[in-house]
């Protein structure tokens, strides 16, 4: 990465500059895309490889005070080192005050259930999240299992844990834990199927009406809202 049009290396950074330096290139931004990001990401990630993992998490909370959070977690994604220290304490200090859908989905997928994947933290830490008094940790714990059912994300399945994150909040009538539900649902349809019909069979009476709603129609068609056609147009119902 350079500094003013120097080229820096790794052992000149200082936390401070390489905070400051991320933060200019951040706000000078063109656009505010997450591609447009991504590709800074991409070469500060080359330029702190070498540093240890205390430098990553000194400028993930840097930039989190500055307004961006979510960038500050895929740092630490990105980094090994600083990843593979995750820790229950740790994140939940970096998932702090987290407030809104996009934080908290992003919090879910980018460190949670990555590091719940890897072992990182236990099925009894996303249980007790789940159990927490504050909805955005019991949805995240709900969006951490999409990561185990996601390609993408290297999920390869996980009917067991999945429906065991269900099961603690099923009864749970939150809008931001509701729609979690359903999610977590779905995402496990592509991989178990029949698991998930025998779910919603088995606690009929139990789960919500959006949740048997959108997880059937994901069932039945592979969508998450069945469309209808009017005057050639299709839309959602």
């Amino acid at each position: 990465m350079t500094s003013h049009g120097v080229l820096v290396s790794p052992g000149d950074t200082q936390p401070g500059e390489l905070l400051a330096r991320v933060l200019d290139e951040l706000r000078a931004l063109e656009k505010h895309d997450a591609a447009s990001f991504r590709a800074v990401r991409r070469r500060v990630s080359a330029e702190i490889a070498p540093m240890e993992a205390a430098v990553v998490f000194r400028l993930a909370d840097g930039l989190a005070e500055a307004g961006f959070r979510w960038e500050g977690w895929e740092f630490i994604n990105a980094h090994r080192a600083a990843f593979a220290a995750l820790t229950p304490a740790r994140l939940e200090h970096l998932g702090r005050a987290i407030a809104s859908w996009s934080h908290a989905d992003a919090f879910a997928t980018i460190l949670l259930g990555p590091a719940w994947r890897e072992g990182l933290i236990s099925d009894a830490d996303i249980d007790a999240w789940a159990r927490s008094a504050d909805h955005w940790w019991r949805r995240m714990a709900l969006v951490s299992t999409t990561v185990l059912n996601t390609r993408s994300r290297w999920g390869t399945g996980d009917t067991q844990r999945t429906l065991a994150v269900v099961g603690i909040l099923i009864h749970d009538r939150d809008e931001t834990v509701v729609k979690a539900v359903s999610w977590a649902l779905r995402s496990l349809v592509p991989w178990d199927p029949r698991a998930v019909r025998e779910f919603l069979e088995m606690h009929e009476t139990e789960l919500a009406a959006r949740v048997k709603r959108e997880v059937r129609t994901k069932l039945e068609t592979g969508l998450k809202s069945r469309r209808r056609s009017v005057h050639g147009t299709h839309l959602s119902i």
